[in-house]
């Protein structure tokens, strides 16, 4: 276990030292609009590394609280992965409406195990709250993919 832990904590050292240095060129403070889009990047960047030091000083001994199991034997975590994955390849070429369903669809079907159409129903609320809150409410700019191209016109949300 502490090899696992040990490895782990390198990636994640490894992943702040790329972070960071992304979020580090972006502005972390102006002196007339307060915080910038640095700020929380080079916080979360700072914790990640504190976290992933204190593992490797202490990797802590014991089996994982599953047991010995991978995680690929377990459907939610394949589910949730696959999801995410397939969720950040497809996002740019089918935009978010379609995307987002097809990703909730893998995940309350193969991870969580609920029937068609339920899981139809809660891509089409998800979705649907998603679109109206951010699109519509807050004005937050799309992806264009077919779906947003149709609402557009409408009012409904921006292309980005």
């Amino acid at each position: 276990m502490s090899w696992t832990a040990r490895a782990v904590a390198l990636g994640a050292l490894v992943f702040c030292a790329l972070a960071g240095f992304e979020a580090a060129r972006l502005p972390n403070w102006s002196a007339f609009d307060g915080p910038g889009p640095g700020l929380l990047p080079q916080i979360l960047v700072a914790l990640i590394a504190v976290t992933a030091l204190g593992v490797l000083a202490a990797p802590g001994h014991g089996e994982p609280e599953g047991g010995a199991a991978s995680p690929l034997r377990s459907r939610g975590f394949l589910g949730y992965g696959g999801a995410m994955l397939g969720l950040a390849l497809t996002l740019p070429h089918l935009g978010f409406i379609l995307a987002g369903a097809l990703a909730t669809l893998l995940v309350m079907r193969i991870a969580e195990g609920v029937g068609w159409t339920a899981a139809f129903l809660w891509a089409l609320v998800l979705v649907s709250a998603v679109t109206l809150l951010f699109g519509t409410a807050l004005g937050v700019p799309f992806p264009p993919g077919p779906a947003e191209r149709l609402l557009a016109p409408l009012g409904l949300l921006r292309l980005g």
